[in-house]
C-alpha cells in the first residue's frame, strides 16, 4: 500500500498549499513537492493511505497525571466527547493561554500514571483539513512532526529556512523549539547526551556549533518516519466513527504489519513457515501416492499370479471376485465370502499388511500374509467381526468365514 504524506501549512491562508511526499508500496519515497488541493497527486482510497502532518510549532505537549479508573477510557476513545473536553480542560487550566473550546485534544499514553495531552488550534486545523475534504481526500490519520521521547538520547532536529532557522528538542520533558542561537545549543549541550539532525542547508551550521557530527535528515524524510509513528491525533471531534476508526486501525495496522523495517523478521517468517507447509503437503501426497501405486501393483500382482489366465488388469479386486467365483461354479462350489468385501474391510483395520497367497474352499478364505504381528492380529479380528467375518488368525494366515445372521 502507497502513503501520501501532506504537511498542513502554518499559518493557514484562504488557498493553503501543501507539501507532500509520496512513498511507493514498498514505503521509499517516489514523489514530493507542494501543490493546491486541487492539485496534489490522485490517491486510490483501497490503495492509499492518506496522512496529514502537523508541524512542530503547531502542537505543544502537556504531561499530565490522570486518576487509574479514568485512565483506560480516555486512552481508548470510548469517554464521551463532552466528559473528555471537560477533564482535559480541568487537567490543563493552568498551561492553557486560550480558552479549550477553541482546541483540539489528543491523548497518548505515558510514564507510570501520565499521559502525554497533545494540543493545537482547533479553529486552523478544521481551516486546513477542509480544502482536503473538499477536494475527496479522505485523512486516514493525523500525525506530529515531532513527538516525545522517553529513551535515550535526546533527540535534536534542526530545521527550517536559513532566516527561521529553529531547534526542536524530543525527550522525556516533551517536545520543545528555540530559535538556532548559541544560547540555545549551550542549553541543549547542558542536558547530557543528544542526537543531533539537520537539513541540508543546515547541516554545516549545526556541525559548527554542536562541535558533534550531525545526521543529515531532510524534511521528506522526517516526513516519512513520522507517517510511520504509532501517534495519531484523529482523536474526539477530529475522528471518524467507532467502526471508522476500527477501520482506520486495520488499515494501519495492515501497513505497518506489510511494510515496517521492524516486521520484517516476521514476515519473512511467515512466508518460510508457509513454503515448509507447502513443502511438507506434497511430501506427505507424494508419499500416500507411492502407497497408493505399492499397493495396486501389489493387488494386480496377486491377480496375476494366481489367476494367469488374466491379461489386462482394469479392476483387481473385481476381476480376482469373478475368477474365483467361475472357479467354484466350475467345481460345483457355492460361492464363499467376497473377495472384494473381505480386501475392502482388511484395508483400514491393517494398513501394513500384504497378502502373499491366496486359498479357496467353499465356505472359507484362506489368506497367507505378512506385515502383521501376532498382538495386532486381536484387533483385526474384532474389526473382520463386526463387519459380519469371522476369521481366525494362525502363524501369518488368516482364515475367513460368513458369520451367521442373527435370527
Amino acid at each position: 500500500m502507497s502513503t501520501l504524506i501532506l504537511t498542513l501549512p502554518l499559518p493557514c491562508g484562504s488557498a493553503p498549499e501543501y507539501e507532500f511526499v509520496q512513498l511507493s508500496d514498498a514505503q521509499q519515497i517516489s514523489a514530493q513537492g507542494c501543490a493546491g488541493a486541487a492539485l496534489l497527486p490522485t490517491v486510490h482510497a483501497r490503495n492509499t493511505a492518506l496522512v496529514a502532518l502537523l508541524p512542530a510549532a503547531a502542537l505543544s505537549w502537556h504531561a499530565v497525571a490522570v486518576p487509574a479508573r479514568l485512565r483506560p477510557a480516555l486512552l481508548g476513545g470510548r469517554m464521551e466527547a463532552a466528559r473528555r473536553r471537560a477533564l482535559l480542560s480541568g487537567l490543563l487550566e493552568e498551561r492553557l493561554l486560550v480558552d479549550a473550546e477553541q482546541l483540539h485534544f489528543a491523548v497518548f499514553a505515558g510514564a507510570a500514571d501520565t499521559v502525554w495531552v497533545a494540543v493545537c488550534d482547533r479553529g486552523w486545523l478544521g481551516r486546513v483539513l477542509q480544502p482536503l475534504e473538499a477536494a475527496g481526500y479522505a485523512l486516514t490519520r493525523l500525525v506530529a512532526e515531532c513527538v516525545p521521547r522517553a529513551e535515550a538520547p535526546l533527540q535534536v532536529v534542526l530545521c527550517g529556512g536559513a532566516q527561521a532557522a529553529q531547534m526542536v528538542l524530543c525527550g522525556p520533558q516533551g517536545v520543545t523549539l528555540l530559535p538556532l542561537l548559541p544560547a540555545s545549543m549551550a542549553y541543549v549541550q547542558s542536558q547530557g547526551a543528544a542526537a543531533f539532525f539537520a537539513e541540508p542547508a543546515l547541516l554545516a551550521q549545526a556541525e559548527q556549533m554542536s562541535g558533534l557530527p550531525v545526521t543529515l535528515q531532510t524534511a521528506a524524510q522526517r516526513a516519512q518516519l513520522a507517517a510511520q509513528s504509532p501517534w495519531n491525533l484523529a482523536q474526539g471531534e477530529i475522528s471518524a466513527s467507532q467502526g471508522g476508526r476500527l477501520r482506520k486501525r486495520l488499515l494501519e495496522a495492515w501497513q505497518q504489519w506489510m511494510h515496517a523495517p521492524a516486521w520484517r523478521p516476521m514476515r519473512w517468517g511467515l512466508l518460510a513457515l508457509v513454503l515448509v507447509q507447502l513443502l511438507a503437503l506434497n511430501v506427505l501426497a507424494w508419499q500416500q501416492r507411492a502407497q497408493w501405486t505399492q499397493r495396486r501393483a501389489a493387488l494386480q500382482a496377486l491377480l496375476t499370479q494366481t489367476f494367469p489366465d488374466v491379461q489386462v488388469v482394469v479392476d483387481a479386486p473385481v476381476q480376482m471376485q469373478r475368477a474365483v467365483d467361475a472357479l467354484a461354479l466350475a467345481r460345483g462350489e457355492s460361492p464363499g465370502p467376497d473377495l472384494g468385501r473381505v480386501l475392502t474391510a482388511l484395508a483400514p483395520l491393517a494398513p501394513t499388511l500384504r497378502v502373499t497367497g491366496m486359498e479357496r474352499s467353499a465356505r472359507s478364505l484362506r489368506l497367507q500374509t505378512s506385515g502383521l504381528s501376532d498382538a495386532a492380529a486381536p484387533a483385526l479380528l474384532a474389526g473382520l467381526a463386526s463387519q459380519g467375518l469371522a476369521a481366525q488368525w494362525q502363524n501369518g494366515q488368516i482364515s475367513i468365514q460368513l458369520a451367521e445372521s442373527p435370527l
